[in-house]
This record gives C-alpha cells, sequence and structure tokens, in this order.
C-alpha cells in the first residue's frame, strides 16, 4: 500500500476567518438561514467556482492549436519506413 504525502492545510489569517464569518453572516440573513448553513453555501459556491475554473483551463488545452505540427506528414523530421 502506497502512502501519499498529506498536503498541511495552508494558515488562514485572524482577518481572514473573520471576513469569512461576517459573508456568512450577510449570507445568512439574505437566504434566511443559518450562520452554518450558509458557510455551507459558501463552501458549495467556492467549489464550484473552483471546478468552473478547471473545466475553462481544461477546455482552453483541448482548444488550443497543435504545436507539433503533426499533420504535415511531408515534414524531412518525420522518419518513415
Amino acid at each position: 500500500m502506497s502512502r501519499r504525502a498529506i498536503k498541511p492545510r495552508p494558515r488562514v489569517s485572524l482577518a481572514e476567518r473573520l471576513r469569512r464569518h461576517r459573508m456568512a453572516f450577510e449570507l445568512a440573513h439574505e437566504l434566511g438561514c443559518t450562520p452554518k448553513e450558509a458557510e455551507e453555501e459558501l463552501d458549495r459556491r467556492e467549489a464550484r467556482r473552483r471546478w468552473e475554473e478547471a473545466r475553462d483551463r481544461l477546455n482552453a488545452k483541448r482548444n488550443a492549436k497543435p504545436t507539433a505540427g503533426f499533420a504535415d506528414w511531408n515534414s524531412p523530421w518525420m522518419m518513415r519506413d
């Protein structure tokens, strides 16, 4: 069984934690739910944002123009039998 290295969590400053709590509190007022449910909603939104960014990066790589020119089979550098 292989062991993978576990990355330590990045340290979050007190200001960042308080900022997050305030965002959750304001969202709770908007949605009419508890601050804990609002924090879960913020987590879902953050996960969705990260997923969309990863999807956009992947689509950019898929749609990128090939750089090697493999469609040009008559190139002198191409090995032939």
